[in-house]
């Protein structure tokens, strides 16, 4: 690779310099004049200010810059560059593989609804380095970059032509990496200082080729006044061709049999201090050899964050330990959680939708010292992880990432783009969560609604390869959760909106419907939907997280059944599930307990076999602090809890955990049942209404004409009369153990179909 003077390619005029919006915030009531603030004056999101870890993953609109056309970037990486990260942004677009602008001093605008959680980022422009209008930044083998994609392009380019493969983290450095026709390309953004003005540095590394290589750089923009000057740096003219081609600057990258290495320099300024530059550009360090960046580098937070657990006193089977988040540190980092998986040593990797995914250690009987070691930093809201083979795969709103710690020192320098094949917008509701995997290694995950996009509302499966994604099912509103169970059962638990009456957990089928319409992706649309597995009324459950299985017997009595989290209520309930001629149906049973912050995740660890969850409060729940991640133990006492539910066409059959006493069991005035229907419709929610009088809101009363205990002494079979389908059913019990103690408690079923009568 030649190592020849830095040479003066050529000098464009580019770039206007912008001037700052002036408008008031979106939300903001109208004031007089001299009272108005500008836009990125508004009060920023808690997490902004944290110590991110200077890169930033979101979808982020490009403001004050009308020159720009399609602004948003719907996956965008905005890296904050130069020593300590203080000398400028840049905006890498993963999807087009295109540096699409830079701008010193500013960064990101957070959006500040939900605390930073919904809608896009901003980008301040004022002023820009340089802006790359949207679409493909690199040509195709054919020499195209139109852009294929339809509708509202949104997706990534096709493999064959460009291949995001992911991000390596060096010190202050990122380098992407990325595949364009086939050929391996590293690209390292940096801002560096000449005669008092900053430039903004591209260093890229290209694999032999051979074929030409056409990158586009970035806009003309003539007749501005602060013009942009170009300089490649560290090879021949004979291997580049710099050219204007359409209004925007062209770089061809001829044939190779051997590797290219070229530092490409972008600054914009008034023509005084363009000359200045040109003259002094050679003062600038030549192209860096960028294969001593990807093998890993030294540790950004090398010191752990250490807490001590709290063991949970209470009495009963079950008791909740906390795992303390360090939620007072230095750095002002929150602690909200999305997801969590186990280590193959027990160690715990948890991810914060603000981010981070963090390891965890010291998980023990004690809990006398947890450490937190920050893992990975800067991705888009994750809210999935799993753990795979020791390696940690994060699901973000753009992708799941797959960390690799490259030299072992407990910090992830390869970000690897393991799929990033779904379709995003920039609605509120578009979060991606539950990652989970089924028995022959495929990922699955559900994006919620809000773009016009075929992955809207849809459950997704991801290849053990990354390689392909497909869609499920469809119809998901803003599903807050999924699992994946032992025999590769799937899982979803959706809100109440538009379309959704109430509370529903979905046993998912290949190709179903479950039932909004906003999300049918059919050429008609359907008329009816696939019931769930169960309704939950929404003051019961009014926001559903993540479901789990319990495969041990270590957890108590429950080996074989399903738990369903809820965010809104951070509460835990026991699915109870029965199959009647391939039509399958079930109740929940609310466990005894509340976590600190809303329920997502639920996972048994395959080392203790307990039930550890997270979660996190950033929109409606009942939740006191920011995240969670507590552990659900159990004690070995006496579990009083219903454990079984059958429906037959001449009555309920009703199974517990314990020997009841026959007396209370067999008295009518220990059974309390009612039922009710919704309506599914546009309107957001359903009221309850009687099924006796369908358009009448309220409930029936359901006969117990007798209540007979069964030989064993653990069911009481419930005879009612005229028994039939319904949307809800709920069922109090006051019953006593015959020990003497109390089982009192409300199972929420549906009824899909009947049994054999009993």
């Amino acid at each position: 690779m030649s190592n020849t003077r830095p040479i003066l390619v050529h000098l464009l005029a580019t770039i206007a310099l912008l001037l700052a919006a002036k408008g008031p915030l979106h939300a903001q009531k109208k004031q007089v004049e001299e009272e108005k603030k500008p836009w990125w004056d508004a009060p920023q999101p808690r997490f902004s200010k944290s110590e991110l870890g200077g890169v930033f993953s979101g979808t982020v609109d490009m403001r004050g810059d009308a020159k720009v056309s399609h602004r948003t970037i719907y996956k965008a990486i905005a890296v904050r560059l130069g020593e300590g990260g203080k000398a400028g942004t840049v905006l890498f677009d993963t999807e087009m593989m295109r540096m699409a602008c830079a701008i010193p001093n500013k960064p990101v605008m957070f959006n500040t609804y939900r605390d930073g959680l919904g809608g896009a980022g901003h980008w301040v422009g004022s002023p820009y380095i340089f802006t790359a209008e949207s679409g493909p930044a690199w040509a195709n083998e054919k020499g195209n970059f139109t852009d294929p994609r339809e509708g509202k392009k949104s997706g990534p380019l096709p493999r064959s032509w460009a291949h995001y493969r992911g991000l390596f983290r060096h010190g202050d450095r990122v380098i992407f990496s990325y595949r364009i026709n086939g050929v391996d390309i590293l690209d390292m953004p940096w801002i560096e200082e000449v005669t008092g003005q900053k430039v903004l540095t591209r260093t890229l590394e290209i694999a032999p080729s051979n074929s030409l290589l056409a990158l586009k750089i970035c806009q003309t923009r003539e007749n501005t006044e602060a013009p942009t000057v170009v300089i490649l740096h560290g090879e021949p003219d004979s291997a580049f061709n710099l050219a204007k081609k359409g209004g925007e600057w062209h770089l061809e990258i001829k044939p190779r049999k051997s590797s290219s290495r070229i530092k490409v320099i972008l600054a914009s300024a008034a023509a005084d201090q363009i000359r200045k530059i040109m003259t002094s550009s050679a003062t600038i360090s030549p192209a860096k050899d960028l294969s001593k960046f990807i093998t890993g580098g030294p540790p950004r937070y090398p010191s752990a964050l250490v807490t001590k657990g709290d063991i949970g006193t209470e009495k009963g089977p079950y008791v909740v330990d906390t795992i303390t988040p360090p939620f007072d540190n230095p750095d002002k980092i929150l602690f909200r959680f999305g997801g969590h998986d186990f280590f193959s040593n027990g160690d715990i990797a948890v991810c914060s939708i603000d981010g981070d995914v963090w390891r965890v250690s010291g998980i023990d009987s004690k809990l006398d010292e947890i450490r937190w070691r920050r893992l990975a930093t800067g991705l888009f809201q994750p809210l999935g992880l799993k753990v795979v083979k020791d390696k940690v795969h994060v699901l973000g709103r753009d992708q799941i990432t797959r960390l690799h710690d490259l030299n072992g020192d407990g910090e992830a320098d390869f970000y690897e783009c393991f799929n990033n094949g779904c379709r995003i917008g920039k609605h509120v509701h578009e979060y991606a969560t539950g990652l989970e995997t089924d028995p022959e290694g495929n990922f699955y995950y559900v994006k919620g609604h809000g773009a016009n996009n075929e992955h809207a509302g849809t459950l997704l499966r991801v290849s053990p390869d990354g390689a392909d994604i497909s869609v499920v099912a469809t119809g998901f509103r803003w599903p807050n959760g999924s699992g994946a169970g032992p025999n590769g059962e799937l899982t979803v638990a959706d809100q109440q909106g538009t379309w959704v009456p109430s509370s529903r957990v979905d046993l998912v089928k290949e190709g179903g419907f479950y039932g909004f319409m906003n999300a049918h992706h059919r050429e008609d649309p359907p008329t009816s939907y696939d019931g769930p597995l169960c309704w939950i009324p929404h003051k019961v459950d009014n926001s559903c997280g993540g479901q789990a299985w319990n495969t041990s017997d270590k957890w108590g009595p429950f080996r074989g059944h399903m738990v369903h989290c809820s965010y809104g209520k951070c509460a835990l309930f026991l699915v109870i599930q029965e199959t009647i001629g391939g039509v399958d149906q079930a109740g929940v049973f609310q466990f005894p307990f509340k976590f600190q912050s809303g329920g997502m995740r639920a996972r048994f660890n395959p080392h203790d076999g307990q039930l550890y969850v997270s979660g996190l409060k950033g929109w409606q729940t009942s939740g006191a602090k920011d995240g969670c991640l507590q552990r659900v133990r159990f004690t070995g006492e006496k579990v009083t809890m219903p454990r079984s539910l059958n429906i037959h066409e001449n009555g309920i059959r009703v199974g517990f955990t314990q020997q009841l006493d026959k007396e209370l069991a067999e008295d009518l005035d220990s059974w309390q049942i009612e039922q009710w229907n919704y309506k599914w419709t546009s309107k957001y929610g359903s009221k309850e209404y009687k099924v006796s009088e369908p358009s009448t809101p309220g409930h029936d009363k359901v006969e117990v004409r007798s209540a007979r205990l069964l030989p064993g002494g653990q069911e009481v079979f419930l005879e009612i009369p005229s028994l039939a389908p319904v949307m809800q059913m709920k069922i109090d019990f006051d019953l006593e153990t015959t020990s003497g103690d109390e089982m009192i408690g409300t199972l929420h079923n549906t009824i899909h179909a009947l049994g054999p009568a009993l």
